[in-house]
């Protein structure tokens, strides 16, 4: 049998034999020998027992491995409760849990190298035991002490056994010095964690339950850490402090994350805030955790598992530190790292403090916040760079998408508008409920995308009435829209309009000003939550210049929409076509046309060139343009009629501007479905 055995070398080489069943249909590798072979290659076994984070971690040396042994089968054994951490891991070939069916297997394997992470006598035992050609890391003396198992571990357990080594004197990350242990070529590399197809639609759905978008600004708070180091966590009124102060800016939305030890401190969190944190389920396991934990782009997180696996997921990281070494975390440069360096107790190993957490207690939270913020400063021109174009869905539905109709005379129509500059800005503030109804009707008649009631909160005009707050109305605006849109995908263009009045053609304003004024408003429509900024009736080459340069510069989702009153020129006087030139340049989603009449925006579009986004939603009121008073003109079917003679230049989008309502917007969805 023996003889019989070793004639088959050729399929215990494959790693896909396991002798159980055949590797292909109607082929018996045991008879007919190996059909199409995957070597093993060079065998590897990691031990890895230790807590959640140090497993994670773990994961960059694989990267290493691989490059040191391209032909290679890596085999992990680790905690039951540990080993959904290396599902879906592309590195890995098979996870064993620690159990005594395991350990049986282990023992009857043959490996080249088994790599022992952990400095724990079970590990080092299990080290001990196992039939491997070369045995790095950590083994167990016949005392039952703890012992480095080859040359390179020994600046790793020297770690151990000197304080002033660990805690003042190295400077080496984790992941740089057990490269050293398992004699690796130390590169830097990232942990390495992978969600599956069902996890990332879950994660899609989950974010729609709880009101979620790409867009918001969202912080992760892990609160708190595992029963072993207690201490490794802020204090309940600490993390209150800090969510209060997020809040108060109106601008982020919170999530508590944590695993089952946090259930009680997170819903006490919870509960002060009243509905206005995210607190994510406790106890659904470490993959659903981590569904989760994906979700902010910011983490803020004491040295926990939570602070490894916001890294593995590439989170920006704000960790801070108490009694752990922070030196030896690797942020990978997408985080900061908050302590006090010069405490004299800090680090240690001590699981009960003498010194009543100073470490804790004197955490600068203040830094916290304003590492926050400068974080998210930058968030939205860098971020926008991911962001799909929405208006090239149009091409895939086959169909314009629909924007919506009017808001400021549909509000002025109500009698809530006023006569001074801010005309329909008040209601943001006045008739809150009438605004999110108004955006409503105009989902429910189809439109595709809703716009903020802010043509009228830009600062120039806020101040020039009086108003000092000029956030506050932009902010309300959105939020208001982003309560009309609940669950649904529909999408939020904030309006930003002409510094002065629309269809002013002597400019009064200064440059400076007028820069200013745009800077401001954009800046605070995107950081409010828009999807994207939509320049409406702009018709001066000044302005058009600025706010094409600076949205393309700061990589702001932009349309740029014109308004032309008679011929293809602005009103400033330029021709239309120098000024649409100017716009490509900085990357629009789109080209739009508003409040003009057809025939005038019918010499326009001849400029459009066909791989060009564009759209267009035009005046349906009667009168003069600069009439006090707005009445619709256009019914809802002439309307309709117009705009279906333009559907054969494949427009992104189509809507409707001054004077019509939500009737029109529903006889244009009707008029594209049928």
């Amino acid at each position: 049998m023996k003889k019989n055995i070793d004639d088959k070398k050729d399929i215990f080489s494959c790693k896909r034999f396991s002798g159980y069943k055949p590797c292909y249909p109607d082929h018996n590798c045991w008879e007919n020998g190996c059909k199409d072979n995957l070597p093993l290659g060079i065998r590897i076994l990691i031990i890895n027992l230790d807590a959640m984070g140090d497993v994670l971690m773990t994961t960059a040396q694989l990267p290493g491995i691989k490059r040191k042994f391209p032909e290679s089968t890596i085999y992990w054994i680790t905690l039951k409760s540990t080993s959904p951490l290396l599902q879906n891991n592309e590195y890995i070939d098979k996870v064993f849990n620690w159990d005594a069916e395991s350990l049986l297997i282990l023992n009857q394997m043959e490996f080249d190298y088994v790599l022992n992470v952990d400095k724990s006598q079970r590990s080092c035992a299990l080290l001990n035991t196992i039939n491997a050609k070369n045995k790095l890391g950590f083994a167990l003396h016949s005392s039952g002490a703890i012992i480095p198992a080859n040359k390179s571990a020994k600046y790793n357990y020297d770690l151990g056994m000197d304080d002033h080594l660990k805690f003042k004197v190295n400077q080496r990350t984790g992941q740089d010095y057990l490269a050293e242990t398992f004699e690796l070529d130390y590169q830097r590399d990232e942990y390495i964690f992978n969600f599956t197809k069902e996890e990332l639609r879950f994660i899609e759905s989950y974010k729609k339950d709880v009101r979620l978008r790409d867009t918001d600004k969202i912080i992760g708070f892990n609160t708190g850490c595992s029963e072993l180091y207690p201490n490794k966590k802020m204090s309940i009124g600490q993390h209150i402090f800090l969510i209060n102060r997020l809040l108060a800016k109106k601008k982020y939305k919170i999530m508590l994350l944590g695993g089952p030890e946090d259930t009680a401190r997170n819903k006490e969190i919870g509960d002060h805030f009243k509905g206005r944190v995210i607190n994510t389920p406790t106890n659904e396991g470490v993959r659903k955790g981590a569904c989760y934990e994906s979700i902010p782009q910011l983490i803020v997180t004491g040295d926990t598992f939570g602070m490894h696996l916001a890294i593995a997921l590439k989170k920006y990281v704000i960790a801070w530190f108490g009694l752990s070494c922070w030196t030896e975390i690797d942020l990978y440069d997408r985080g900061v790292k908050i302590y006090q360096p010069d405490l004299f107790c800090s680090p240690c190993w001590k699981k009960e403090c003498p010194y009543d957490l100073e470490c804790i207690k004197n955490l600068d939270l203040n830094r916290i916040l304003n590492e926050i913020e400068i974080y998210f400063s930058s968030f939205d021109k860098i971020k926008v760079r991911e962001r799909i174009n929405p208006f090239e869905r149009a091409k895939t539905i086959n169909r314009p998408l629909i924007l919506d109709g009017a808001m400021g005379s549909m509000l002025q129509e109500k009698k809530l508008t006023s006569n001074k500059r801010v005309w329909s800005a008040t209601a943001n503030d006045d008739s809150k409920r009438e605004v999110i109804t108004l955006h409503k009707d105009y989902i429910r008649a189809g439109a595709d995308i809703i716009t903020t009631n802010t043509f009228r909160t830009n600062p120039y005009t806020l101040i020039s009435t009086g108003v000092t707050n000029i956030n506050e109305s932009v902010i309300n605006a959105v939020e208001l829209a982003k309560r009309a849109r609940g669950k649904s995908t529909i999408l939020i263009a904030g309006s930003n309009p002409p510094a002065e009045d629309c269809y002013q053609v002597e400019r009064t304003i200064s440059q400076k000003d007028l820069e200013w004024n745009h800077k401001v408003h954009i800046d605070s429509l995107l950081e409010s939550g828009c999807d994207f900024i939509l320049n409406e009736t702009q018709s001066h080459f000044d302005e058009i210049k600025f706010i094409s340069k600076y949205c393309g510069e700061n990589h702001i989702p932009f349309v740029m929409s014109f308004f032309l009153k008679d011929k293809p020129k602005l009103l400033s006087g330029e021709n239309f076509t120098d000024a649409l030139e100017y716009v490509m340049k900085f990357n629009p989603l789109a080209i739009g046309f508003n409040c003009m009449t057809f025939e005038v925006m019918e010499q326009a579009v001849k400029r459009i060139k066909p791989e060009m986004n564009w759209g267009f939603y035009l005046n349906c009121g009667g009168g003069s343009l600069t009439d006090t008073k707005i009445e619709c003109a256009v019914s809802p079917a002439e309307y309709a009629s117009k705009v279906k003679e333009y559907l054969k230049l494949k427009p992104s989008f189509i809507g409707a501007c001054c004077g019509s309502n939500p009737d029109h917007i529903k006889k244009l969805k009707f008029m594209i479905d049928g």
